[in-house]
Parts: C-alpha cells; sequence; structure tokens
C-alpha cells in the first residue's frame, strides 16, 4: 500500500480530521480566552474589593484546569491522526515549521506548568495577591504564543509565503498570518465570554438561593460584556483577514465569498444575528435594574437595538435565490437581489453592526458604572444568554469550516497547502507560491 493512502470506511479521513481539529479549537479557544478572563476578574477583585471577582475567577479556573485534560487529548489524537492518515503532507509541513513546532510545544508545556501552579497556590499566595494576578497572565501569555505559532501553520495552509520553503521569517509571516491571529486572539475572548454567559444564566434559573441567583446574574452580565463587546471588533478584523485571502488566494475566496460555498458566508450572518439583537435586547432589559435610574439611556438603547436589527436583516439577505445547496427562493439562482450584493450593502450591514455594538456596550458600561439589582432578572433575558451561547459554539464551527474548506476551491484539485499540495498529497508546482517546496519534504516517498 503506497505511504499515505489510508483510507476510513464510510466517513473518509478528511471527516476524521475534521471532527478532531474542530473539537480541539472549541476547547483550546475556550481556555485561552478563559484564563486571560479569570485573570483580569481576579485583577478586578484585587483593585475593587469585591468578592464576586475572586469567586468568579477561581471557579473559572478550576474549570480550566479539569478541561485541560480533554484538550490535550484531542490535539496529540489529532496529531496522531494526521501522521498516520497524510504522511507525506505532514512530513513538508514540519520540515517547513520544524522550529514553529518546537517553539509551540514548550509554549503549551508552559501553560500546563503555569495554569496548574496558578490554580495550586491560590490560598498560598492570598497575602502577595499581586505576585498571583501576574501567574494568570502568564499562563494567559504563554496560550496565546501557542496559538500564535499553530495560527503561522494554519495561515499557511490557506496562503503560503512568496518565498522559498526555507525562508523561516516569510513562512511564519506569510500573507494572512497577522490578521488570522488577530481574527483568533478577538474571537477567543468573544466565544469564551458568551459561553461564561450562558453557564451564568443557566445556573441562574435552576438557583434558589437568593445570594446565589444575584452571584449568577452577575456572572451573565459579566461574560457577555466579554463576549459582545469583542464580538463588535469582528467586522473590521474580518474584512483584513478575507481582504489579504481575497490577494493571495483569489481561488480560494471566489469560493468561499462567490462560490459554491458563498452560502455558508449567509448561515454565519444568521449567527451574528442571533448574537447581536440577543446581546443587545438583554442590554436594555438589564438597564431596567440600574441602581441609578436611566431612562434617557434606555431610550437609546431601544433605538440601538432596533438598528441592529436593520443592520442584520441588511446582512441576512442573499445576493440571488440560491441560498443554500438546493434551496432557492423566488424565481431561482439566476435571480438577482440588489441590496443582498457585497458592495455596497454587506459592508453597510457590517459597518452598522460594529457601530451601533460599540454605541451600545458604551451605553451598558456606563450604566454598570452605577451597579445593578442582582437577581431580578427576567427567564427570557437568561434565555437569550442561553440562545447566545449555543449559537457561538455554532459560529465557531462555521468559520472553521469556511476557512478550511476554502482550500478545496473547485475540487479539481483541492489543496492541504493552496496550490501546492494537493488533498492526494501530490506537489504542485506550477503556480505554488512557495518557492522549493518540493526540497522541502521527507526525502522520497
Amino acid at each position: 500500500m503506497p505511504i499515505g493512502d489510508l483510507q476510513i470506511p464510510v466517513i473518509g479521513k478528511n471527516v476524521v480530521i475534521a471532527v478532531l481539529v474542530q473539537s480541539h479549537i472549541l476547547f483550546a479557544a475556550f481556555i485561552i480566552g478563559a484564563v486571560l478572563i479569570a485573570g483580569t476578574s481576579e485583577y478586578m477583585g484585587m483593585v475593587t474589593k469585591q468578592p464576586r471577582y475572586e469567586r468568579f475567577a477561581r471557579n473559572l479556573a478550576r474549570f480550566v484546569v479539569l478541561l485541560f485534560a480533554s484538550g490535550a487529548a484531542l490535539a496529540i489524537t489529532f496529531v496522531l491522526a494526521l501522521v498516520t492518515l497524510f504522511p507525506v503532507f505532514f512530513s513538508y509541513l514540519q520540515n517547513i515549521f520544524f522550529w514553529v513546532f518546537l517553539i509551540e510545544a514548550f509554549m503549551f508545556l508552559g501553560q500546563i506548568i503555569i495554569v496548574y501552579a496558578w490554580y495550586n497556590v491560590w490560598d498560598k499566595l492570598a497575602y502577595r495577591k499581586s505576585l498571583h494576578v501576574v501567574f494568570g497572565f502568564i499562563a494567559g501569555f504563554f496560550g496565546l504564543m501557542a496559538m500564535t505559532m499553530i495560527d503561522a501553520v494554519a495561515s499557511y495552509m490557506l496562503t503560503p509565503a512568496e518565498a522559498p520553503a526555507a525562508d523561516v521569517a516569510r513562512t511564519f509571516l506569510n500573507q494572512t498570518m497577522v490578521p488570522l491571529n488577530m481574527h483568533r486572539f478577538v474571537g477567543n475572548f468573544s466565544y469564551a465570554g458568551f459561553l461564561i454567559a450562558g453557564w451564568g444564566a443557566w445556573r441562574y434559573l435552576r438557583s434558589t438561593r437568593d445570594s446565589d441567583r444575584e452571584y449568577y446574574d452577575w456572572m451573565g452580565h459579566w461574560g457577555l460584556i466579554w463576549g459582545f463587546g469583542f464580538l463588535v471588533l469582528q467586522p473590521v478584523v474580518g474584512y483584513g483577514y478575507l481582504k489579504m485571502i481575497r490577494e493571495s488566494a483569489p481561488g480560494a475566496f471566489d469560493r468561499i465569498m462567490l462560490g459554491e460555498g458563498s452560502w455558508v458566508f449567509n448561515v454565519l450572518m444568521v449567527w451574528l444575528a442571533v448574537l447581536s439583537i440577543c446581546s443587545a435586547a438583554y442590554f436594555v432589559h438589564k438597564l431596567k435594574f440600574a441602581k441609578q435610574p436611566m431612562p434617557g439611556l434606555r431610550k437609546l438603547a431601544l433605538g440601538a437595538l432596533g438598528f441592529t436589527a436593520l443592520f442584520t436583516i441588511l446582512n441576512l439577505i442573499p445576493s440571488d435565490g440560491a441560498i443554500a445547496p438546493g434551496i432557492t427562493i423566488f424565481a431561482g439562482e439566476e435571480t438577482q437581489i440588489p441590496l443582498g450584493s457585497m458592495y455596497p450593502w454587506k459592508y453597510i450591514g457590517l459597518i452598522g453592526l460594529m457601530v451601533v455594538g460599540f454605541f451600545i456596550v458604551a451605553l451598558y458600561l456606563r450604566a454598570s458604572a452605577s451597579d445593578f439589582h442582582w437577581g431580578r432578572a427576567s427567564r427570557w433575558s437568561q434565555f437569550a444568554l442561553i440562545a447566545s451561547a449555543v449559537t457561538v459554539v455554532l459560529t465557531m464551527i462555521t468559520m472553521g469550516y469556511t476557512r478550511e474548506s476554502a482550500r478545496r476551491v473547485d475540487n479539481d484539485p483541492g489543496f492541504l497547502i493552496y496550490n501546492c499540495v494537493t488533498l492526494d498529497q501530490e506537489i504542485v508546482t506550477e503556480n505554488c507560491a512557495a518557492e522549493d517546496i518540493e526540497e522541502w519534504g521527507g526525502g522520497d516517498q
């Protein structure tokens, strides 16, 4: 049997890799975001002397410690599966990114050591709180560095550097490495924040003691500030990322924005609409419980909610009659809908969401400065937080699928490394941006 020709019955090896990678990312992104949110919360507790920040930070740190084993197991399983199912491709990848993989391994090890130490010495460093807070931020730093190394590899697969494969600096800082890393950095905070808000809402609905209801009501609020606060940054960050893909991998860009994969963008807009409207509605609702009544701010927030709905509808309008494979509306696939075009309407919709998002977050933060009456939130507002938590997971899966499927172009052939290595692990030198890539394999295969 030729090397790298191992097949998985029924589902195929591509599905196996996709499931393992996506599962690992869901764990890893939460861990990175949660560690930094917990570290920030512990610092807030030290500065403000409010015990709820300390309680939240410690509970979140405990959960991260418990979660680490599952995330690490998925990562190891993924690497073993990649080596087994795509050995030729992996030999090229590890030769090109040997130093990157080595640094990532040490960053991952450092994160494990510091996270466990951070949690285990919580009581011992109770009187040296500043030092303990530093432990949390160092753990977050190691996580971010590990993510940065992996982003270099992932971005190279979509936009290989227009330089020799032996050029370590150019392969690392390929055309989309920085925007992808920014996108994931912002996304980790947003993803973790929405999940924290959803968990707080779930516990709020199940709590019977007033003290617990107050705490979990506050947790939902705190998580959503992180979740929605960083979500409103994504349109401008995502635009920069898409712009670099369009310039460096036009075939991949056409697939996800104009070709057969463009329907996924409509799905992504649905998730963004749910996140935006649920968050804005929650903020409007919460303003009723401000300790210092602010009817003027609430009216402005209601107006912002209306504009949020307007811009989300603009983003949801398809460009033609085909809204998904096999699903058409109006007259069919040839139908052209002017308001559904990317330029200028989708840009207006995304920019509008970002501007209105900043506005409503600013209003909410202004109101939260005087604090709220906790424990009085309605059930529907908590269901909105739970819906946001579920939706942000679907958003992560959709975005992961979009980026990874972009290299398939027209499937004739699809690529593991865009224009350089096919899905069948064949090396393509014509039109490959990476010079001398064939010389960087593992020898004769």
